[in-house]
C-alpha cells in the first residue's frame, strides 16, 4: 500500500472509532448518518384532587381508556382530615378490595401535594384508593380503564330529612250530670212525704214526685 493511500486508510479508520464513541455513522463518501435514537413513550399526566366533592371522594381529571404506559398522577389534598392516593398495579374487575399491591403517596395533610408515577403496560381496569385506615371502606376509591372504558364512580351523597311534628290539644267534653229526673221548668214535690225514691229531697226518681 502506498503511503498516500495508507494515510487515507488511517484518516478513515479514525473517523469511524470517532463516529463509534459518539453515536453517530460516517459512510465511505466522509457524509454523516445518525443513528435513530430509541422512541420515547408519552407519559399522561392526571390531575388528582382528593376531599372533593365531598372529604371521602377523589376527583381525576381523566380515568378512562387511557393509553398503556407511565402514567403520572399529580395529587392535591382539598379535604380536611389527612389523605394519601395509592395507585393499584393489579387488574381488578370491581371496586370491592379496600387494600391492595400497589405504590401510595406520603399521607398529606390539607393544601399538601404529591406526585406518583406508575407504569401500567396491560389493559383492563385499575382500583385507586385512599390507604388512611376506614377511608376506602367509606367509599373513597375508584376505577381507572387502561385501554378500556369505565364509568365515573358514584359520589356518595347526605340526605337530610325534615322531620314536622303537630301537636294536638286534647278537647274535653263536660256531660251535664241530672240533679232530677223532672222535666225543665218543674220542680220537685217537697211534700215530706217518703214514697222510697227519695224523690222528696231531690234525688232523681220515677218522676212521681214532679209538680
Amino acid at each position: 500500500m502506498k503511503p498516500r493511500q495508507l494515510r487515507v486508510a488511517l484518516r478513515v479508520l479514525g473517523v469511524c472509532l470517532f463516529a463509534l464513541t459518539t453515536g453517530s455513522l460516517v459512510d465511505a463518501t466522509g457524509s454523516a448518518a445518525k443513528t435513530p435514537n430509541n422512541a420515547t413513550g408519552k407519559v399522561t399526566v392526571i390531575t388528582v384532587t382528593a376531599g372533593k366533592p365531598t372529604e371521602l371522594a377523589f376527583k381525576l381529571s381523566k380515568f378512562s381508556a387511557l393509553p398503556a404506559g407511565t402514567i403520572t398522577f399529580k395529587v392535591t389534598n382539598m379535604g380536611f382530615a389527612f389523605h394519601n392516593f395509592k395507585i393499584c398495579s393489579t387488574p381488578v374487575s370491581r371496586t370491592a378490595k379496600n387494600s391492595c399491591v400497589g405504590q401510595v403517596t406520603r399521607t398529606l395533610k390539607h393544601g399538601q401535594t404529591a406526585t406518583l408515577t406508575i407504569v401500567l403496560k396491560k389493559n383492563g381496569t385499575y382500583e385507586y384508593l385512599c390507604a388512611v385506615p376506614g377511608h376506602a371502606a367509606a367509599g373513597m376509591k375508584g376505577l381507572i380503564g387502561i385501554g378500556v372504558k369505565v364509568t365515573p364512580t358514584p359520589t356518595p351523597t347526605t340526605t337530610t330529612t325534615e322531620t314536622t311534628t303537630t301537636t294536638t290539644t286534647p278537647t274535653t267534653t263536660t256531660t251535664p250530670v241530672p240533679t232530677s229526673e223532672c222535666p225543665p221548668g218543674v220542680t220537685i214535690q217537697t211534700s215530706g212525704h217518703g214514697d222510697q225514691d227519695s224523690d222528696e229531697t231531690g234525688a232523681p226518681s220515677d218522676g212521681d214526685g214532679c209538680i
